[in-house]
């Protein structure tokens, strides 16, 4: 049965590191993924490195531990498949567009955290994120970049801030972004932010 599009979020996030957050990093996407279930959302996610595994732990916790209900009925996850020579297939880049395209057009609202990977031992900002974003943007998707967990997610929540009348027909939630970019901000205070901005997909 298809998610109701209008309660359904789609987490992007990739961390081969959490930046400020350090582990407590971890402890966040547990949070949040908790507190949508409670909120009564749908979750759909792409199972990005360092994010994905926290965001099925916060649902096993909520789902099991507390509402009995089917994990299937709140969770859907969309592994991207190994790049075992896969990579170079020559319609490898469309076939993630496609596979991103699929998750994406599915929720009403897409919320991006960190976005980074380990690339050429260096650790570099995720352009599948940026990817996502633009995706999640051509579907009219209301994005929420979580401007505070860094790398990629910060260059998407300050381009939001910067051209914000660009996005939004109206300054109803400007505040909620700003605290998104506030490091001084609780991880409490974040999460409230992001699901008074979800109220209004």
């Amino acid at each position: 049965m298809p998610f109701n599009r209008k309660k359904t979020v789609f987490i992007s996030g990739s961390a081969y590191e959490y930046g400020s957050f350090g582990d407590a990093g971890k402890d966040f996407i547990r949070c949040l993924t908790t507190a949508l279930l409670r909120q009564d959302y749908n979750i759909i996610c792409g199972f990005g490195f360092g994010v994905g595994n926290y965001v099925v732990e916060g649902a096993l916790q909520e789902i099991y531990g507390r509402r009995r209900t089917r994990l299937t009925d709140q969770l859907r996850v969309f592994p991207f498949p190994a790049p075992n020579g896969y990579s170079d297939h020559p319609d490898h880049d469309s076939f993630h567009q496609t596979y991103r395209d699929d998750m994406i057009s599915q929720a009403g609202t897409a919320i991006f955290i960190f976005g980074n990977k380990l690339e050429d031992i260096a650790v570099r900002e995720s352009d599948g994120m940026r990817k996502e974003f633009e995706i999640a943007r051509t579907h009219g998707t209301l994005v929420i970049p979580v401007g505070v967990s860094g790398y990629m997610s910060a260059k998407l929540w300050k381009d939001l801030i910067d051209h914000f009348d660009d996005y939004f027909s109206d300054r109803s939630t400007f505040d909620w972004y700003i605290r998104l970019g506030n490091p001084d901000a609780a991880p409490a205070d974040w999460i409230d932010a992001i699901l008074m901005i979800a109220s209004h997909a």
